[in-house]
């Protein structure tokens, strides 16, 4: 005897066999226990997901001899017949192959004769939708009232190609893609009866190829049986179907979060000299960062992500500590390089950069994060407690001092300010009647200066100021605050602090931020840093003041020292 696929072999012949499609079989079994038996069937859905085993079963049950039935006896000459593929009542028509109006016109014809046998004469289309235009109209009046002994079954993949004409004429059924749970258990009871042993993550593997097709799945097995034996490991179910290992996968999702572009360019590089396609490659990745996000998303979310438990732990303690927003970013990323591969004629190239990008790109502080940090600013505005424009202090005149180098976080600041020794008042000269008093010169007429930019303006110029700069992103996506003549940007991380004290230093930034906040000196620093280090600001702020003529003068004159400096506030200004 020649060998018999499984996909075949294992072939349900009833709906009690339909895997996955119980909204479909129960509305069939109802409408044969009610008597409620339309004229005609469309059986919708993707490949190998039951369709025409469907069709198959409801033309045994219509046709059984102890019927209509939904559990027909399968000993009859009916079921016997339509189980082998040679009942004369029930016609299966190639769509594709016999698509033509005179290919109607001849089923028109034989519509009017009576069942051989059976109780119906039942007309399987498969692939409808490739009927010409004429030959649907043709079979319009035809399929709206047929002869009582004809039933039409007509299955698709396309549904959306087929007329509303028609679909106004049949009853639709939706088939949908089976669960890989539901594909597994099937597997395994297959695989069992075929007395090969594999593992439930095997099984896993196998129908998670099929992508919800239990013909797929099935044909896949059988290939795995064919080529490893009946002892069957997890390495030789992924050789065979060709999968990447799941360890790369891993690698290279751990290098994007984790800013580490060498592991990426490793694992690609394995990928590549095993001779795996990079389009599927990116495509597995893409859904390993979905299932990443999912994981991170909440607890509900966890039910709709296939893995076995050990994928599971692996997964939850690579994105423990991960925002769920830089996933959802990365995967929006990943997914512009993923179709950018699959074009490429070098697709290596493509990929490694957009990893290097990707591994590299300065972190993003979430939307929501921003918002609390501008309301605390302005809470704080509001209390008159924190960063003010630099823009005076309060009782005494604007100083501008020389520009001083950006402040680095190794030189610990000055906390001392030196004064000198407090200078006795000069007596007065004795007074002269016949000298008469000197006139002071008559003072210019007091000139209105400009009002101030507003801090928001002033950061938003300096940042225009330096767009053109190469990496300027990583200086200007920080978070600014002004405190006397000291720019404190915060960043989110020491990797991206180093990078922005590069940007700081070159020479076309510091004459920027010299147009904008003339004489400042500029601090790029972290979260984690504790605000200790504003002392430095502090006596920066103290020095500009010193440097004012009318501030020195009294300080020199009352032989104090200056314990405090507070800036003028927007009110106080006007």
């Amino acid at each position: 005897m020649s060998y018999l696929a499984i996909a075949r072999k294992y072939r349900p012949a009833t709906f009690d066999g339909i895997v996955g499609q119980d909204h479909v079989t129960r509305t069939l079994r109802n409408a044969l226990e009610r008597g409620r038996i339309h004229h005609a069937f469309l059986f919708t859905g993707a490949r190998g997901v039951g369709k025409t085993t469907a069709a198959r079963a409801l033309a045994r049950s219509l046709n059984c001899e102890h019927g209509p039935t939904p559990a027909p006896c399968g000993t009859c000459l009916s079921c016997t017949e339509i189980t082998a593929g040679m009942s004369p009542d029930l016609i299966e028509i190639d769509g594709a192959s016999n698509n033509s109006v005179d290919d109607v016109r001849e089923l028109r014809e034989a519509v009017r004769y009576a069942p051989t046998h059976g109780r119906y004469k039942i007309y399987l289309i498969d692939e409808v939708h490739m009927l010409s235009k004429g030959a649907f109209n043709a079979l319009l009046k035809t399929l709206e009232e047929p002869p009582a002994h004809v039933v039409f079954i007509f299955a698709t993949t396309e549904p959306n190609r087929i007329p509303e004409t028609i679909l106004s004429r049949v009853q639709r059924f939706d088939f949908k893609r089976i669960p890989v749970v539901a594909l597994v258990e099937r597997l395994g009871e297959i695989a069992l009866q075929e007395g090969a042993t594999l593992s439930d993550n095997a099984l896993r593997l196998i129908a998670r190829a099929g992508e919800g097709s239990m013909r797929d799945a099935q044909s896949l097995l059988d290939l795995v049986i064919s080529y490893a034996g009946p002892e069957i490991s997890d390495d030789e179910v992924a050789e065979t179907l060709g999968l990447i290992d799941r360890s790369l996968l891993y690698d290279t999702l751990a290098g994007l979060i984790e800013g580490r572009p060498d592991q990426c360019l490793d694992a690609i590089d394995q990928v590549y000299r095993y001779g795996y396609e990079l389009s599927q490659f990116t495509g597995d990745l893409l859904e390993l960062l979905r299932n990443a996000t999912f994981t991170r998303l909440s607890k509900g979310a966890r039910r709709h992500i296939d893995l076995s438990g050990d994928e599971m732990s692996r997964l939850d303690d690579l994105v423990q500590d991960v925002d769920p927003e830089v996933l959802t970013r990365t995967f929006a990323a990943l997914l512009e390089v993923h179709d950018q591969v699959s074009r490429a004629t070098r697709p290596r190239i493509v990929l490694e950069m957009a990893v290097a990008r990707l591994a590299s790109v300065r972190p993003v502080e979430p939307v929501a994060a921003l918002l609390g940090r501008l309301e605390t600013l302005e809470q704080r505005l509001r209390q008159g407690g924190n960063p003010a424009p630099v823009s005076g202090y309060r009782g005494a005149a604007r100083a501008r001092p020389k520009p001083a180098p950006v402040l680095e976080e190794s030189s610990p600041p000055s906390r001392k300010v030196s004064s000198p020794p407090p200078r006795k008042a000069p007596s007065p000269p004795p007074h002269k009647a016949s000298s008469p008093p000197p006139r002071k010169a008559p003072s210019p007429p007091p000139v209105e200066a400009p009002p101030p930019e507003t801090p928001d303006d002033a950061w938003a110029s300096f940042c225009a100021a330096i767009a053109g700069t190469q990496d300027a992103s990583y200086l200007t996506g920080g978070e600014p605050s002004l405190v006397g003549n000291c720019l404190r940007v915060v960043v989110a991380t020491t990797r991206v602090q180093a990078a922005a004290r590069r940007v700081a230093a070159i020479p076309e930034v510091q004459q920027a931020l010299e147009a904008t906040w003339p004489g400042a000196t500029l601090l790029v620093a972290t979260p984690s840093e504790p605000d200790a280090r504003w002392t430095e600001a502090d006596e920066i702020l103290k020095q500009s003041a010193l440097e004012d003529p009318a501030i020195r003068r009294i300080v020199d004159t009352l032989g104090a020292d200056l314990e405090n400096v507070t800036p003028l506030d927007d009110g106080e200004k006007k």
